[in-house]
């Protein structure tokens, strides 16, 4: 896929690390923590999370430089 993705580090039974990845493939995300694994959120859309969070550019911006970049919150 050509597009940037937001995947969200989750336990098993749902509840969020916290954690918040955005990458154009799953493999270039970091392993997850222990009893964690990293789920695409496929209502992620770019424009939207900016336009909510002007901050997020510089994060995208990252993401496209190294294939990933993680906000942890």
């Amino acid at each position: 896929m050509n597009r940037l993705q937001k995947f969200v580090e989750r336990r098993a039974d749902g509840k969020r690390s916290g954690r918040i990845a955005y990458a154009f493939s799953s493999a270039n995300l970091p392993s997850p923590g222990a009893g964690l694994d990293w789920r695409l959120d496929r209502d992620f859309k770019v424009a939207e999370e900016v336009l909510a969070d002007d901050g997020l550019r510089t994060v995208f911006k990252q993401a496209v430089a190294s294939g990933c970049a993680i906000v942890v919150q």
